[in-house]
């Protein structure tokens, strides 16, 4: 790309983005998120010209190194973790659903005294997507925590090498109902979702939160 056309290039990135070409980092990647979580498909009816705009202005900055606090020009620099949310296939959840069917209700990790159960629940839940980001995981169920006792299934090795895919029950008691997270313990963590470093679960979890969830990263 000649000069003129790189000075004119990144004056319509800024314009696309809301921005003068004063804008620093923090600015340009600020834009970037609302734009894009205001123009995203989800929240124009399936739309998608101005976010393939703002996401094209906003990558054209980032490989101008625009968008980098501090860059040192000649100096690489370090790979930044992305996060990204992936939809559950349907073999999965079918997995999870068969596992929640003929699992006990009680659990070596809780202290559930409930009564064993054969079939799902309000109290039972199933992820439907699962985000990244590194190491970390977080799966985002539809259904809210029951109060009581509440059991969800997830399939647990997507860090590791394993040619099928692995799905466990834990059982954890809330005190209310409705929406939140749960963190997951590190022992519990550590024994059964091989490579993450933690877990958490988020209910009543719904494709906003999801957005809300990469555009952060």
């Amino acid at each position: 790309m000649e000069p003129v056309e790189k000075i004119n290039a990144r004056a319509d990135a800024f314009w696309a983005l809301g921005l003068n070409q004063n804008a620093g980092p923090d600015e340009i990647r600020e834009a970037w998120r609302h734009t894009a979580f205001h123009a995203h498909p989800d929240h124009t009816n399936g739309d998608c010209a101005n976010f393939a705009r703002a996401k094209e202005a906003y990558d054209f900055l980032r490989r101008e190194g625009l968008t980098v606090k501090g860059k040192a020009s000649g100096h690489p620099r370090r790979p930044k973790l992305r996060k990204r949310v992936i939809e559950l296939e349907s073999a999965d959840i079918d997995a999870c659903r068969v596992l929640l069917n003929t699992a006990l209700t009680h659990d070596a990790d809780v202290d559930d005294t409930q009564s064993e159960t054969h079939s799902t629940s309000d109290a039972d839940h199933i992820p439907e997507a699962v985000g990244f980001y590194g190491r970390n995981l977080t799966y985002f169920v539809s259904t809210p925590v029951q109060e009581g006792a509440n059991r969800v299934a997830l399939p647990t090795s997507f860090l590791a090498s394993a040619r099928q895919m692995e799905t466990e029950v834990l059982n954890f008691r809330s005190k209310g109902t409705g929406g939140g997270e749960v963190v997951v313990p590190e022992n519990i963590t550590t024994r059964k979702f091989p490579g993450a470093k933690s877990v958490r679960i988020k209910f009543e979890a719904d494709q906003q939160m999801r957005d809300e969830f990469w555009l952060a990263g």
